[in-house]
C-alpha cells in the first residue's frame, strides 16, 4: 500500500479531535493527552500529514519525548507510515540531542570532548571535600548539623543538579536568592515588630537566606572544581549546549533551519533548561514557529526529577495564539475504570481544568471495550498474608481463563515491593518480569566478588567473611571440610589470648597436610589450600597487571562464570559483566584506584542507598508484570492489581524539604509541600489505575502484624467508582499459599539467550568493526558485540584509542583557528590523554615514548601540507541510516576534500546531488605496522581473493564508509565519496604511509551482497540457535 493510501486510511479511523491536531500543521498547538488517547498515533500521522502536505524533508522534523522508550514507540509508529524514511526523522530524547549536537560540531565542544563523566557517587565525594574545606574556613554554618556534618549532603547535590536541570546560572541564582529577600521583607513589614511571631519569622527568614548563600557558594566551587578537573555530570550535558545556543548564533541558527517543525511529547516531564534549548531554536523565527506540544498535566509524575507543570500551564501564555486541542476519548480501558479514574484526580487542584475554563478531560471509553461492564474490584484484607493470598487467587483465575501472563500485571508504589511481589509470585510457580532496574549490589554472586576482593585487600580482616567465602558453592569445597577445620582452629584459639587467623591456620595444616587430612578425614583439603593460596598471590598478581585485568583474570581464574552460567541464570551473569563494566569505568575514571579505594567507592553506594543497576536486562516476554507505579507510564494490561492503598504508601508520606529553592528558579512547581506532595501522589496513582484495560483490582490490608493501617485517602475519593469484594479466606489456607516454597521445576527460563538476541537486535544497527568480527567468528560476534562480555583494553588498543584521539583533537583545532596548530599541541595533547589511562609505569613509559616519536615524525611529514579536512570522527550512529533494510552505523576518522574524481561510476555522475555535490575522500586512521595494497583488500599478487582471519578487514571496512555516506541524506547531498584511503599514522620503523584504495563496481557489489548475506543470518533466530548449540556440544 502507498504511503499516501495508509495515511488516509489511518487517518479516516481518527475522531474529531485526533484530526484536529494532525491537521494544524503551522503555528503552536497544545494537544491535551489523557491515558489511552492515542497521542503516539497523533504524533506519527502529524509527521506524515507535514512531510504530504508541505513538502518538507524527513530530516527537518525534530520530536522530543521524555525517555528511551518513548522514543523507540514513536520511531515505530513513523515507520508505519513512512517506512525507512522514519529513521530520517529526527526522534530523541533532549539527552541525546545534546550528545548530537556536541557530536556534530565537535570544534565547538573541544573542552568538553575531552572531559570525564562522573556518577552520583563521584559528585557527592566532591561535594563532601568542599563541605569540608569551607567548613574548615568557617564559611559554612547554616548546611551543617551538630551531630552529623553531612547531613545536607544529598539534599546539597539534589539542590544543585535541579539548578542545572533548570538552566539556571550562578549570577541567575544570585538574582533569586536577593528577590526571595525582598519578599521576606515584604512580608515581615506586614507583621508588628513587637509581635513574638515578629521575630520568629524573621529568625525563619535570615536562617533560609543564609542557607541558600551558603548552597550557591558550594555550587560555585562545585563548578571550579569540575571545570579545573575536566569533568562532567549528567545534567551538563544538556547546560554545555545550552550555554553554547545562548552566546553562538550560527550554531542556534543551523538547528532553527534545520528543524522547521518541532513535536515535543511527554511536555509535562520536561525541564526548565530542556525547554530553554527548544525556546532557542524558535526563537529564530519569532512571528510564528512551528511547535506542537502533547502532554498531560493529570500524568506529570516527575518532580523529583526536575519535571514542571508549569510547562503546560505556561506554554498559552508564552504563545497567545496557541491553539489547544484536548484528547478525551480513550481507547484503552473500559467506562468504570475511566470514571474512577476521572473521580480521582478531580480532587487535585493544579490542573489545567482549573486554569482554562474551557478545557474538558473526563475521559470518555471509545474502543472495543466501551461496552464492558467489568467493575474495578476492591479488596479490604485482614493483614498483609491476606491480601497477597487474594491477588494469587485472582492470578490464577485470570490464567485458568487463558489470559496470558504478560498481560497481568501488579502495580505497586515502591521498589521493595517489586521484590515482594516477584519472589511471592515466583514461590507459588507462576513466572514474572520485574521492571525493577535491578540492583546488582542485592546480587549473591556480586557480593561473593566484592567479598572475595575484600579479603584479598586484607586476608585476616573480616573472620566470618573468609570462612563464608571458603564455604560458597561457587568453589565447590566440602562444606563438612570447612566446619572440621573451623572446628579445630575455635579448639586452639579457645585458650590462646592471641588467636590465630583462619588462613594461618590454613598454612600451619599445608605442612602436614596428609596426616591432618587423613586424621580428620576430609574430603576437599586440596582444594581448600588451592583457594588459600591463590587468594595469597593474587594480592601478587594485581601489582603485576594492574587492577582492571586482575579482575577478569580472578572471574576466569575461578570460573565463576562457568559455575553461574550452570547454577543461576542469565541476569547473574549480566550482574557479574555489568559489575566488571562498572569497576573498569571506575578505574578509567582514577588511573591510581586500587583495591582498597575501589571497595570504599563501592561501599559509597550503599552508604548513600544508590544502586547500580543492571547494564543488560532481558525481558521475560511471557511472566506477569511487576512494576512500579514510575515505570508503568506508557504501558497497558488487560488485567491489572494495586495493592498496598493505606496511607504512608501511596500516600501521606512525609516529605521533608530541608531547604526550599526560591520560587523565582523556575515557580513554585519546583516547591514540594504537603499539599503539593499528595497531588503528586494522586496523579501517580491516576498513571497505575489507568494502565488497565478490561480488569481493575485494589487491595489494601487493615494490618502489618502488630501495626494498624488506615486505608489510603484515595479510596475514600473514589468509594462509588469499585464494588468492594468481602472476605473469603480462612488463615490456615492463605498462609498454605504464601508459604508454598518455590519448586525448581516450576520456573523455566526456557531460550533466554536467544531471547536476548532477539531483543538485542531490535535496536541493533551493524558496524563496519561488528561485521569482520561476525565474519571472523560468530561466538565471538555474540560475546564481543550482544552480551557485551568485559573484554579488557590491552595497551595496543590504549595506545590506538589515544593516538587516534589526539589526532582528532589536533585537526579540530586547525578547523576551528584556520592555521595549522603547533607540534608541542600535537605532543603536549598526547600526553594529557595517555595519563588518563590504566598503564602500569613501564607501559606507560613505552607508550609514551613511541606515540610522541611517531606524533613528531607525523606532523614533520605532513604539516606543510595537509590541508583542513570538511569533517572528522564523523558519527552515523544517531542518524538511523538503512541499506535496504538494514540498520548500519560507523564513524568516519576523516572525510577530505579530493583532488581528482577517480573513482566515481557512470550512474554517480549524473545522480540527483552531482552538480552540487563536493568530490571527498573517506580516510581511516591505523596505528600498527603499515600494510600494502594487497594486504589492505585481502589479496595475493595475483589478485586472488585471500582466505582466513582477517583478511581484507580494512577493505571492508572502507567500502562500509562509502556505503554510509551514500544512505545518508546529508552526506549524499552534499559529498560525493571518490577516493578511500588508509593512513598509517604511526610511522612504525619510520614508515608513514597513505594508501589510496582503488575499487570496482563489482567489488562494491559484492560487498552490499556481503552485507545482506551476513545481516540475512545475524538477523535470523534459527541461525542463532545453531550456533549456540554447536558451541555447546563443543
Amino acid at each position: 500500500m502507498k504511503k499516501i493510501e495508509l495515511f488516509e486510511k489511518e487517518y479516516n479511523f481518527l475522531n474529531k479531535e485526533q484530526k484536529e491536531a494532525v491537521d494544524k500543521i503551522y503555528g503552536q498547538i497544545m494537544v491535551v493527552a489523557g491515558p489511552g488517547t492515542g497521542k503516539t498515533q497523533i504524533i506519527g500521522l502529524r509527521t506524515a500529514n507535514i512531510i504530504l502536505k508541505t513538502g518538507v524533508n524527513p530530516e527537518n522534523i525534530l520530536i522530543t519525548t521524555f525517555t528511551d522508550a518513548g522514543v523507540i514507540a514513536i520511531r515505530k509508529r513513523l515507520t508505519k507510515f513512512l517506512g525507512h524514511e522514519a529513521y530520517k526523522v529526527g526522534v530523541s530524547t533532549i539527552h541525546s540531542f545534546s550528545q548530537d549536537v556536541i557530536k556534530t560540531f565537535p570544534e565547538k565542544f573541544i573542552e568538553q570532548k575531552t572531559g570525564t563523566a562522573i556518577d552520583t557517587v563521584d559528585a557527592l565525594e566532591i561535594l563532601k571535600k568542599i563541605l569540608d574545606n569551607l567548613v574548615e574556613k568557617k564559611e559554612i554554618q547554616e548546611l551543617i548539623s551538630d551531630y552529623d556534618k553531612y547531613y545536607y549532603l544529598r539534599t546539597i547535590e539534589s539542590k544543585i543538579s535541579v539548578l542545572k536541570n533548570e538552566g539556571t546560572s550562578l549570577e541567575a541564582f544570585k538574582i533569586a536568592i536577593d528577590k526571595q529577600k525582598i519578599d521576606y521583607e515584604e512580608e515581615l513589614s506586614q507583621i508588628k515588630p513587637t509581635l513574638k511571631k515578629y521575630e520568629t519569622i524573621k529568625q525563619k527568614q535570615e536562617k533560609h537566606i543564609k542557607k541558600l548563600e551558603e548552597l550557591r557558594k558550594i555550587f560555585i566551587e562545585y563548578k571550579k572544581y569540575l571545570n579545573e578537573k575536566e569533568l562532567y555530570d549528567f545534567n551538563d550535558m544538556i547546560n554545555f549546549v545550552l550555554e553554547k545556543f545562548k552566546e553562538d548564533e550560527e550554531l542556534k541558527n543551523y538547528y532553527a533551519e534545520k528543524y522547521q517543525f518541532i513535536m515535543i511529547d511527554e511536555f509535562q516531564d520536561t525541564n526548565n533548561a530542556q525547554n530553554q534549548i527548544m525556546d532557542l531554536i524558535l526563537s529564530v523565527n519569532q512571528e510564528n514557529p512551528n511547535i506542537m506540544v502533547v502532554g498531560d498535566d493529570d500524568q506529570s509524575i516527575y518532580r523529583f526529577q526536575g519535571a514542571n507543570i508549569e510547562n503546560m500551564l505556561s506554554f498559552s501564555s508564552k504563545y497567545p495564539e496557541t491553539d489547544i486541542v484536548v484528547l478525551k476519548k480513550n481507547y484503552r480501558s473500559n467506562q468504570h475504570i475511566l470514571d474512577l479514574a476521572s473521580n480521582l484526580i478531580s480532587n487535585n487542584n493544579e490542573r489545567l481544568t482549573n486554569k482554562i475554563s474551557s478545557i474538558n478531560k473526563k475521559l470518555i471509553s471509545s474502543g472495543p471495550l466501551k461496552e464492558k461492564n467489568n467493575n474495578v474490584l476492591f479488596f479490604r484484607a485482614i493483614t498483609e498474608i491476606e491480601e497477597q493470598a487474594f491477588i494469587l487467587e485472582e492470578i490464577k483465575k485470570l490464567i485458568s481463563s487463558g489470559e496470558e501472563l504478560n498481560e497481568i500485571a501488579i502495580i505497586v508504589r515502591n521498589n521493595r515491593e517489586v521484590d515482594t511481589w516477584g519472589k511471592l509470585l515466583l514461590k507459588n510457580g507462576i513466572e514474572i518480569e520485574s521492571k525493577h532496574k535491578t540492583n546488582i549490589l542485592n546480587s549473591n554472586y556480586v557480593k561473593f566478588i566484592l567479598n572475595l576482593l575484600k579479603i584479598i585487600d586484607c586476608p585476616f580482616c573480616e573472620e566470618e567473611k573468609i570462612i563464608n567465602i571458603f564455604r560458597n558453592s561457587i568453589n565447590q569445597i566440602n562444606n563438612v571440610d570447612i566446619f572440621k577445620i573451623n572446628r579445630e582452629l575455635y579448639k586452639i584459639n579457645y585458650s590462646k589470648k592471641h588467636k590465630i587467623k583462619f588462613i594461618e591456620y590454613l598454612n600451619e595444616i599445608e605442612t602436614k597436610k596428609e596426616s591432618f587430612s587423613e586424621e580428620h578425614n576430609l574430603i576437599d583439603l586440596e582444594k581448600i589450600l588451592d583457594l588459600k593460596n591463590k587468594i595469597i598471590d593474587y594480592r601478587g598478581k594485581i601489582v603485576e597487571i594492574g587492577l582492571k585485568d586482575f579482575l577478569g583474570f580472578m572471574i576466569k581464574d575461578l570460573k565463576i562464570i562457568e559455575f553461574v552460567e550452570k547454577n543461576g541464570d542469565f541476569d547473574d551473569v549480566q550482574d557479574i559483566y555489568t559489575l566488571f563494566n562498572k569497576i573498569k569505568e571506575f578505574i578509567e575514571n582514577n588511573k591510581y584506584l586500587n583495591i582498597e579505594k575501589l571497595l570504599e567507592k563501592i561501599d559509597l553506594f550503599e552508604k548513600y542507598n544508590l544502586s547500580i543497576p543492571r547494564q543488560i536486562l532481558k525481558e521475560n516476554k511471557s511472566g506477569v508484570q511487576v512494576l512500579t507505579a514510575h515505570s508503568s507510564k506508557g504501558l497497558e494490561y488487560n488485567s491489572v492489581f494495586v495493592p498496598g492503598l493505606y496511607s504512608g504508601n501511596w500516600e501521606g508520606k512525609k516529605v521533608r524539604d530541608l531547604l526550599k529553592l526560591p520560587i523565582y528558579i523556575s515557580g513554585s512547581a519546583l516547591q514540594i509541600g504537603e499539599f503539593e506532595q499528595i497531588e503528586e501522589d494522586r496523579r501517580l496513582f491516576f498513571v497505575a489505575v489507568t494502565r488497565a484495560r478490561k480488569n481493575l483490582f485494589l487491595s489494601y490490608p487493615s494490618s502489618s502484624g502488630a501495626k494498624i493501617l488506615l486505608q489510603s485517602v484515595f479510596i475514600e475519593e473514589i468509594n462509588d467508582s469499585f464494588k468492594e469484594l468481602e472476605q473469603r479466606f480462612d488463615e490456615n489456607s492463605f498462609e498454605k499459599i504464601v508459604e508454598n516454597d518455590i519448586k525448581n521445576n516450576l520456573i523455566k527460563n526456557g531460550d533466554l539467550e536467544l531471547e536476548y538476541i532477539e531483543d538485542f537486535l531490535e535496536t541493533y544497527r551493524l558496524s563496519a568493526s561488528d561485521l569482520n568480527v561476525f565474519l571472523e567468528n560468530p561466538m565471538k560476534f555474540l560475546e564481543k558485540v550482544v552480551y557485551k562480555y568485559p573484554f579488557e583494553d590491552n595497551k595496543n588498543t590504549i595506545f590506538g584509542k589515544v593516538y587516534h584521539r589526539t589526532l582528532e583533537l589536533f585537526y579540530l583545532k586547525y578547523k576551528k583557528e584556520g592555521t595549522i596548530p603547533e607540534k608541542s599541541y600535537l605532543t603536549a595533547t598526547f600526553k594529557y590523554l595517555i595519563e588518563k589511562e590504566v598503564l602500569n609505569p613501564e607501559e606507560f613509559e613505552n607508550l609514551t615514548e613511541k606515540g610522541i616519536k611517531g606524533l613528531e615524525g607525523y606532523y614533520d611529514l605532513y604539516s606543510k601540507t595537509s590541508e583542513i579536512p570538511l569533517d572528522l570522527e564523523y558519527s552515523f550512529r544517531r542518524k538511523n541510516i538503512f541499506f535496504e533494510n538494514i540498520p548500519i552505523t560507523g564513524i568516519i576518522d576523516k572525510i577530505e576534500r579530493a583532488t581528482k574524481k577517480s573513482q566515481i561510476s557512470d550512474s554517480e555522475q549524473f545522480g540527483q546531488f552531482s552538480l552540487f555535490r563536493e568530490n571527498v575522500k573517506l580516510i581511516d586512521y591505523k596505528t600498527g605496522r603499515s600494510k600494502s595494497i594487497g594486504e589492505i583488500k585481502g589479496i595475493d599478487k595475483s589478485g586472488n581473493k585471500k582466505e582466513g582471519i582477517g583478511e581484507g578487514n580494512y577493505f571492508r571496512q572502507l567500502l562500509f564508509y562509502k556505503l554510509l555516506c551514500e544512505m545518508d541524506y546529508e552526506t549524499n547531498s552534499k559529498y560525493e565519496v571518490c577516493a578511500l584511503a588508509i593512513d598509517f599514522v604511526e610511522g612504525r620503523d619510520g614508515n608513514y604511509k597513505y594508501v589510496e584504495v582503488d575499487f570496482s563496481d563489482e567489488d562494491f557489489s559484492n560487498f552490499k551482497q556481503l552485507i545482506k548475506d551476513s545481516w540475512e543470518k545475524i538477523s535470523n533466530m534459527d541461525y542463532w540457535r545453531e550456533v549456540l548449540e554447536k558451541a555447546k556440544e563443543e
